[in-house]
This record gives structure tokens, sequence and C-alpha cells, in this order.
């Protein structure tokens, strides 16, 4: 039958088996053709991403910690509390705060199997018996609807099930790195519930689904206990999404997801439900929904996202249906600057699903967007203090001139204090359990092949289930410098073929074996395979050459048209006033298409960046005063030295004026 529910045949034999720690445990699915290594697998050790972890374990996560104590806070821990008992007091907060408590616990754990700090075990487990506390005898947890009057899934915009989501997830990972029980006996029970709630599939409630996280947590669950309702309830709720008039496209509800055409609606209830549906095909290989989700991923890549990795462009506004959304999406090649969205969580949500989107195909596209979410707008939207945030990230910014929308701030906010937060809180711990598990996305493993995805100084020990053991060391300075060194510290039982990913924008790469020419295809948007025999001491080099380079965009995208990004390796650059002289903007420059950028790396600034630099022009303004349009007038301009930092690094120096694209004359 069309869509079958799952059956038992699709259950692994998960018991009396060794637990798998992954961010996600693929390593018996199916259909996935590039496997996830156990999150203990790679340790960073140092480079870009170990410091970057070791700030949130430093920083980000104490400020997390602090910042759920506070009840006025819009995630709390405190709402938790008065649900079981321990405290008194009204509900206060976002419907959705217990799911970002629950992404701190989940943050907790990760970093947690790095430090093993026995005060930051003492911490989860305080905050897991709160939540275990909280929980009704059949299995209901929420208090946006325990604590006030709101009546059980009587709004979809309660979010309950995004934060049972979060719950299932947080425990999978808790109970993957502890191997305690403790925090998934909860999880187990709200499954359990949910299953009870949704398997009939009641009508009223056939678009209720908002937020839906649930989708990975239940295959999580699967995957971890062997359980195929969970599996079930995972399929029934991609089955729900638009099976019935009447929904709307904010949450992709208006159409069925197998045979939607277009992105639409929120880009985190998009990207997370499609995430979800990648991890469930990968349990059950149905290829009308990998159709879909294939479909689905190059409308958002090659007509939605911005070239730093951004996926919201609107804040409010109305589908290509006519559906008023927000945060959402916008039309085919809708990218505007100054008011572009793109929330932190979804640009989040658009890794993750490429993230399973390259395991399940092991092609290297899907890989390229991750590494220019991670090192653009991703990052973006974290402060390099570790405690501060950015909710939107514009490509265009006029200081305080702008009017700003909701959630944005001319200034990055803390998340270790209450003032100055804004309403919503979900972008930080989402941040925070990214990084602390970031190391998990780095390689991928097949049979007889080990799959290097992205590029960072680590140490990766583990054994395949053919008994190849694998020892590697990772040195480089990426993504400051395109040198990657591969050292193997033990013989290779048998032959292993190392796939390297050739990044797409990385042309006349080249791969050295132990000092010589590897002889392999390398080719950019693939993957370059060197097999054989690996032995203690065997060495290879990837140089991937990063000069800096302008990049244009389609001309369809309106809002970049005559202009340009400057790019060099995976970082996109943007220019702020800091770095001009008084009174000029970077509205002011224009770059000539022949324009020589050099890169400089620059340990003092903005934490240690890579700056390029080079001359550009400087065109005079003009009088504007109460002049909308102008005839057009020649242009005088003058000479202006330029030092452009990476975009991620904006908005730590004040209040800028500040630039993604800059004008251009070919």
């Amino acid at each position: 039958m069309k869509h079958a529910l799952l059956t038992a045949a699709l259950i692994p034999a998960l018991l009396g088996q060794t637990l798998h720690r992954g961010v996600i445990d693929t390593s018996r699915s199916p259909h996935v053709k590039v496997r996830s290594f156990d999150l203990d697998a790679v340790r960073w050790t140092g480079g870009f991403w170990g410091d970057r972890f070791d700030l949130v374990a430093a920083k980000s996560l104490p400020g997390l910690w602090q910042t759920i104590q506070d009840p006025k806070n819009a995630a709390n821990l405190v709402n938790l509390k008065i649900a079981a008992g321990l405290a008194q007091g009204k509900f206060n907060g976002n419907d959705w705060g217990d799911g970002d408590v629950y992404k701190v616990v989940e943050t907790m754990a990760a970093v947690w199997l790095r430090t093993k700090d026995p005060a930051l075990e003492q911490r989860m487990d305080e905050a897991i018996a709160i939540i275990a506390r909280a929980q009704t005898p059949e299995g209901y947890i929420g208090t946006q609807t325990q604590l006030t009057e709101k009546k059980r899934w009587g709004n979809l915009r309660y979010h309950e099930l995004y934060n049972m989501g979060h719950l299932i997830t947080a425990a999978c990972m808790h109970k993957r790195i502890t191997n305690k029980d403790n925090v998934l006996a909860v999880a187990r029970r709200t499954a359990d519930y949910l299953y009870t709630v949704f398997k009939p599939r009641p009508p009223e409630l056939v678009h209720f689904d908002f937020n839906p996280s649930q989708v990975m947590g239940l295959v999580e669950l699967y995957r971890l206990t062997g359980e195929a309702k969970y599996l079930e309830l995972a399929n029934i709720f991609t089955l729900m999404r638009g099976a019935l008039p009447g929904g709307t496209d904010q949450n992709q509800a208006r159409i069925p997801m197998r045979t939607e055409t277009d992105a639409v609606g929120h880009s985190v209830t998009g990207p997370y439900i499609w995430a979800g549906a990648t991890d469930v095909y990968a349990e059950t290989g149905e290829p009308e929904l990998w159709n879909a989700l294939v479909r689905l991923w190059e409308d958002v890549s090659y007509r939605k996202m911005y070239v730093t990795g951004g996926i919201a462009a609107i804040n409010n506004g109305v589908s290509f249906r006519g559906d008023p959304v927000h945060e959402a999406f916008g039309f085919r090649y809708q990218l505007p600057n100054a008011i572009a969205y793109n929330e932190t969580c979804a640009n989040i949500a658009h890794a993750m699903w490429s993230w399973r989107m390259l395991g399940v195909s092991g092609d290297a596209r899907y890989a390229d967007v991750v590494e220019q979410v991670l090192y653009n707008t991703f990052l973006s939207g974290w402060g390099l203090d570790g405690t501060t945030y950015c909710y939107a990230n514009v490509l265009r910014r006029s200081g305080k001139e702008d009017r700003l929308l909701r959630n944005d701030s001319w200034e990055r906010w803390p998340a270790t204090t209450t003032p100055g937060a804004p309403y919503c809180y979900c972008c930080p711990p989402n941040v925070a359990r990214t990084v602390a598990e970031l190391a998990g996305w780095a390689y991928g493993w097949s049979d007889d092949a080990l799959w290097v995805h992205f590029y960072g100084s680590n140490e990766l020990k583990s054994k395949l289930p053919n008994g190849v053991v694998i020892d590697l060391a990772q040195q480089t300075g990426y993504p400051w410098r395109g040198r990657i060194q591969f050292a193997f510290r033990q013989d290779v039982q048998r032959p292993l073929a190392l796939r390297l990913r050739i990044p797409g924008w990385a042309e006349s790469a080249t791969v050295l074996v132990n000092g010589s020419p590897a002889g392999t295809k390398v080719t950019p948007g693939e993957y370059a395979e060197v097999s054989r025999a690996w032995k203690k001491g065997d060495t290879v080099v990837l140089d991937l050459p990063m000069p800096v380079r302008l990049w244009e965009a389609n001309p369809k995208v309106e809002e970049a048209r005559n202009q340009v990004a400057v790019m060099r390796g995976p970082v996109v650059y943007a220019l702020e006033s800091t770095d001009l002289p008084d009174g000029v903007k970077p509205g002011d420059v224009v770059l000539p298409s022949a324009v020589k950028f050099t890169a400089r790396h620059d340990a003092s600034l903005l934490g240690g960046v890579t700056v390029v630099e080079g001359e550009g022009q400087l065109v005079p303004e003009g009088d504007w005063n109460k002049r909308l349009y102008r005839p057009l007038s020649p242009a005088s301009p003058r000479k202006v030295m330029l030092r452009m930092i990476p975009y991620y690094a904006w908005n730590n120096r004040g209040v800028p004026y500040m630039s993604v694209w800059l004008s251009v004359t070919r």
C-alpha cells in the first residue's frame, strides 16, 4: 500500500549491541550512504572550531544555565519547577520556552562528553529531576498549558510538539553520552503519549503541527530503542502535513509534502520537518518522499538562499498563494538585504537538514551548503564573546537609521542576563548545542571508505564495523589557510578509501600522498578519492587555493543586481564603516571588477581573523535632500583603501553601517 505504515521488519536488532553516540545514529539506517561517527570519535585539537567549542564550554553554556534560572527570561527552568511542585508562581515566558531549556540540557551533555566536569553532570541531573517531576502521569509535559488555562492541543501556536520534540532529542543524546535512563524514561513516556494522540490521525489535529522538532526526535528514539511505533509516528507526522484542505503555507500545511513544489512559510518549521522527513527516509527508503526532499532543497538552495547561507527573506508578508507568513521564505529570488530576517535558528535548521541529505546521498553539494551556513550566517548570530547573540542576520545595516523589525537589534543582545534579551530565546541554546556537537558532523564512513566532510584540526579514533581501526590526525589553519594535512597514526588493516570533499569554490586543488601527487581526480564540488593500504606515518596533504574572489548573484535577484560579494575560501566578507574613513559608508563604495585584494591574518582583530584589503572607489553621494529620484550625473570617483572583515564578525564593534553586497563597475 502506498505510504504504508512501518512494520517490525524495519526494526534494527539493537538489543545487546553497542550504544552509538552519534549526533544522529545512522549506523544501521538501511538507506544511508555515508554514516555518522560517534560524537566522541572526533576531538578538536585547537584551531577554528576547537576554539569555539572551548568558548561554548567556558562562556556560552554557563551563561545559558544562569539565564534559565531567571523566571523573567523568555525560556526558564522555573516554569518546570512550578509544574513539578518545587516552586510557587505563575507561568512566564514563551509557549516554546520548555523546548529551549531542553536544548540547554542537550548542550550540557555534549560538553560533558569532553570535559567530564562533575559540576556539569550535577546540573544535568538537577534539571532532569525537575523535568521528570513536571511530567504528568500519562506522559504529557508542557508548562505553557499545565500552568495556564490553555487547553491541550487547543492551538498549534502553543508549540507543544516543538517542546516535546526537543525533549526527546535531548534525551537520546543524554542517554548515548551518559548511559543514564533518567531523562530517556521521560522521553519515552512522552512519545508513547503522542502515539495515542496522533496515531489515529484525528482530522482536527491534521494541521496542528507548527514547529516539528518531534519528527527528528522520534526517529532518534526509534534508532535508540528499536520501538517501531516511534518511527511509525514520525512518518505519520510527515503524512499529515497538508493531508486535508484548510492548511496554510505558514507551517507548510497547505500542500502535502510529497507533492509540494515550493519552499514556503516559516523558515524554521520547514527545514525542521524536512530534516525529520530525511531521517524517516533513511529508515524507509520511500522514493516519493526523497524526490520531494530533493525538490524542496533545490528550491531553497538555488532560489531562496543568501550568499551567506541565510534562508529567511521576509519578516512579515504573504506567500505566493496569498497566505499570511512571517519569518519566512520569500518568493523565488526575493532576497532583500537590509530587511533580511535570516533567523539564526532557521540557518541552523538548514544546515541540519543539508547534513542529513549529505548522509543519505553522499553528494558533496549538500556539504557545500552546510559549510556556507557554518562559516557565515550561523556564526554571525553569535557574538565573539560567546555570550551575546543576534536573532536576525541582515546583509546590510545603516547604523541606527534603520527601523528594526521583530527580534532584530542594532547591537548584539546578552544571553547571560534578562535585560536586553529579546522576547524569543530560541537562538542562544541552538547555537551552543550546534557548536558543542559539530565534531560529529566532520567525518562520515561507508563500507571501506572514510569521508571527510569538513576541515579543522582534530583527531579521529574509531573502529568501523568491518574491523578497520582508524587513528587519524588532521592539522590545518582552515578556513584562513587552505593547506590540510592528514597523518595516519597506525596501520589500517585493509585498503581504505579516503574521500576528501573538494568545495565547490576550490579550483586547482591538489592532493599529495607522502609528498607525491596522488594521481586522483580532483573536481570542485565532488569528493576526491585516494585508496590504499595505509601505513603508520602515511600523510595526505590537500591544498585548496584561496584567492579573494568577487561573486555575483543570479540577475533574477534584483536586490543584488550590479553588486558583488567578496569571498575567500568559504568565508563571506563584509565592509563595516568602522574600517572606513570618517563619514564614509559602505554604500558610498564602488569596487572595480578588476580590484586586487590581498589577504592578511590579524591575530589581534576580532578574535583573530584574516582580513582582505584592496583599493576601491568612493563616489560622492551628492545632493539627495528631499529627492527620491534625479537625473543620472557622471560620477567623479576617488580612491579609498578598504579593509573587509568576515561577515560573521560584524557588529562586534559598536553599531556600524555594514554591507555584504557592494556596487561594482565593469
